[in-house]
């Protein structure tokens, strides 16, 4: 009789611990039951009703808007899809798409994708993505605003990131760290970049690539800015005086990193009154011979008119021998090779002194050779 007993008690409790155990299964699961497919008109009246929040779904559809646990592989929605956990697979919304924690795949939204946490995949919006992180590409019509972009950000107005990849934007792209490039049609910040294109500004801490300007680049450290201003704190800025073959007399900002350097300046032509006025900008490079001896090279194009009719546009090669004084005064000078074209009818102001020249129906072009020299003065 006490084996029975003992036999008995030992069955119950392990069917006891049978059924705890199910129980325990059945409510973790609670979350993650899985449905072939879930269609509605607006939370709660689909075909998931009010468990919807906690159901799993391969396929998704809603007239307007849906909520689920997680997305598998298609959601559709009229307005708006909430997921509370996980999105795999295609998303599309008219205006909304919001994932709880990570989407993997493609989000697409009419105005707003926001994903909390990681977005695998591509992101297409309307006007904007937001994630915590992003491993893929974000295309906004306004902006992509992101901890961490690994890939491509793509927006009509801006793009924000801890760090990027690349960065492309109608106005301005800003990121902490950028490994790739940024381009922009304004403005570049970053803390460390590799290149960026900006078609005003760029503005960055240490830049180990390029950066092109359409007018100024500011860092602590580029060697090779391309701008017509350069403010490089570890560069140089020169202000210099300088005159031509043609009696230009120039005074000229000079500024850049340690190779490349950009030009740009304003005089008075002596000689020629047709052309008395001169404006010039350009772009220059650093060929280090010695500790005081170097080469410059230059390219540089000059706007020269009386301010009333003749307007005279000259572009110019030089090579120039540079020799540094006390390293703060430089003495310069060298051959240039010109290009000088101007309206029929206006005054030659090289009185046909030319390697070669062309006549056209309604411009003149000539090329000749030249000369420079000048002084600067290292800020």
């Amino acid at each position: 009789m006490t084996r029975n007993f003992f036999s008995s008690l030992i069955l119950w409790i392990l069917c006891s611990f049978l059924v705890f155990f199910c129980f325990i299964v059945a409510a973790s699961a609670q979350g993650t039951k899985a449905r072939p497919a879930h269609v509605g008109f607006i939370y709660p009246l689909s075909t998931n009703g009010t468990e919807a929040p906690q159901l799993t779904n391969n396929f998704s559809m809603h007239v307007l808007a849906g909520v689920s646990w997680q997305e598998n592989a298609f959601c559709l929605s009229g307005i708006s899809s909430v997921v509370k956990h996980e999105a795999h697979g295609v998303m599309i919304s008219g205006i909304l798409n919001h994932v709880q924690h990570k989407a993997r795949g493609a989000q697409m939204a009419g105005v707003l994708n926001y994903i909390k946490g990681n977005a695998e995949g591509a992101q297409l919006a309307g006007l904007a993505n937001i994630s915590g992180s992003a491993d893929g590409a974000q295309l906004a019509g306004l902006a992509n605003i992101t901890k961490d972009a690994r890939g491509l950000q793509m927006a009509g107005f801006a793009n924000k990131a801890g760090n990027s990849d690349a960065q492309v934007a109608g106005f301005g792209n800003i990121a902490r760290n950028s490994d790739a490039v940024q381009v922009a049609g304004f403005i570049n910040v970053a803390k460390d970049a590799h290149t960026q294109v900006a078609g005003f500004i760029n503005v960055a801490k240490k830049v180990s690539g390029v950066q092109v300007a359409g007018f100024i680049n500011i860092a602590e450290e580029s060697n090779y800015p391309i701008g017509l201003v350069n403010i490089i704190k570890n560069g140089e800025k020169q202000i210099g005086v300088s005159i031509d073959e043609s009696a230009s007399t120039m005074v000229t900002f000079r500024s850049g990193g340690k190779v490349l350097y950009g030009i740009l300046g304003a005089g008075y032509n002596f000689k020629d009154e047709e052309a008395r006025y001169v404006l010039e900008g350009g772009l220059g490079a650093h060929i280090a011979i010695s500790k005081s001896f170097r080469i410059n090279l230059e390219t540089v194009t000059m706007a020269m008119s009386d301010l009333q009719h003749d307007v005279y546009m000259k572009s110019a090669l030089r090579i120039l021998a540079a020799y540094k004084i006390a390293n703060r005064l430089e003495f310069f000078a060298g051959p240039s090779f010109n290009h000088l074209n101007y309206e029929r009818g206006q005054t030659d102001i090289r009185d046909d002194h030319y390697l070669w020249k062309n006549r056209g129906k309604n411009h003149i072009n000539g090329l000749y050779f030249g000369a420079i020299a000048g002084v600067q003065f290292n800020l």
